[in-house]
């Protein structure tokens, strides 16, 4: 069954549920260094009609799982205008191997309940590490963390602030930065023409959503580890989560509407699947970051980006049991009829499942193909 892109609150699992990590890991390259954006952005986040108690972790769990089991997400009592000054840390790496076109920049942006971290592959080498492949068929990337999210302390309101939509206007501002001739607030050391969106999970979701408001900032999309289909059963069996707060000391200054995964078991279960070195999964939970109730609750920002005409390639693992409902193993079809219904208007459109993998495609055995046939990709559009 189509799982409805419209619905709100359906999308948090498109991620992986991990707690707050402070620093990420570089590529184990000098062409690699630590930048930070200084932007003013403005959103109208979604306002529930319930909201959870703030004090109860019980509550703010059983609000989550209500929003991804529940077909229609959390009531909605419209919308209220956010704004402020925000802080934006990345890791920004150049190519080793120059292009014709230098002005190319991946912007990549990770998952629920990850960081900036997940693109480097947690230092288990280059075959898992998105940084190193791109800069070696000569792209330019900048891997960013989400607002509240890896080095950001900026601990906000998990409820009312930190949302997708507040994303999606932060992200429009770092592009405009990245775009713009000699601007003062960039700090890369040039500006850039051409941007490739690069999402995993819910960062593809926040990657529609700003595709559909903003098409012109965006010359490509890469949606990994999404569809529009739920596999609501891999959810309850193995989406396991917890107030952050009360997994680890690292993040008692959390409010109890940050959450994380509950074990290492759960979250293995839930995004590995198939060919993978196990060793991986264990980092990766040693590295969890976390997700809000406000991303949780609130996705009816992610609708189809209607007039976007630029290359769309979409890829999730045939194992993921998340978004292409394994063990069915018909994830090309999936990820075709998500292209269909998100980008329609999409001049280029592909897709990509690769076999013996699950939700975390570029932590699997077979991400050096993964990465290989997302590039060739881009090669073919951006010659």
């Amino acid at each position: 069954m189509l799982s409805g892109p419209l619905m709100p609150g359906i999308f948090f699992i498109l991620g992986a549920l991990i707690d707050h990590v402070s620093s990420a890991v570089l590529p184990p390259s000098p062409l690699c260094r630590p930048v930070v954006f200084s932007v003013h952005a403005a959103a109208q986040n979604g306002v529930f009609l319930y909201p959870p108690n703030p004090n109860s972790a019980q509550d703010i769990v059983d609000f989550i799982h209500g929003a991804y089991t529940n077909t229609t997400g959390p009531l909605m009592n419209g919308t209220v205008t956010v704004e402020g000054d925000f802080t934006v840390n990345g890791i920004y790496c150049r190519p080793t191997k120059p292009r014709l076109n230098q002005t190319t920049l991946q912007i990549l942006v990770h998952g629920a309940s990850y960081d900036k971290s997940m693109w480097s592959g947690y230092g288990f080498g280059d075959d898992y590490n998105w940084q190193a492949k791109a800069t070696a068929r000569g792209y330019h990337t900048l891997a960013i963390d989400r607002l509240a999210h890896g080095d950001d302390k900026q601990y906000l309101d998990p409820f009312k602030v930190v949302q997708g939509t507040l994303d999606l206007e932060i992200l429009h501002q770092v592009i405009n930065i990245l775009r713009a001739d000699n601007h003062h607030q960039n700090p890369l050391p040039q500006r850039f023409q051409r941007i490739i969106y690069v999402g995993h999970s819910y960062g593809t979701i926040v990657g529609v959503g700003l595709a559909n408001k903003y098409p012109a900032d965006l010359d490509a999309m890469v949606a990994t580890g999404f569809t529009v289909f739920l596999n609501s059963t891999a959810i309850i069996n193995y989406l396991q989560i917890t107030s952050a707060a009360l997994s680890s000391p690292r993040f008692a200054q959390l409010p109890y509407g940050y959450v994380t995964s509950l074990s290492e078991a759960s979250r293995e279960l839930s995004f590995y699947s198939g060919a993978y070195d196990p060793r991986i999964p264990r980092a990766d939970y040693a590295r969890r970051d976390t997700l809000t109730a406000g991303e949780a609750g609130y996705t009816g920002f992610a609708t189809p980006a209607f007039g976007f005409a630029k290359p769309v390639l979409l890829t999730s693992g045939e194992q993921d049991k998340i978004t292409c409902n394994s063990p069915v193993l018909r994830c090309a079809d999936m990820l075709a009829t998500t292209g269909a219904v998100l980008f329609p208007d999409a001049g280029v459109r592909e897709v990509y499942a690769p076999p013996n993998t699950g939700h975390d495609l570029t932590l699997h055995y077979s991400a050096p193909e993964t990465m290989r046939v997302v590039h060739d990709f881009l090669d073919r559009n951006f010659a």
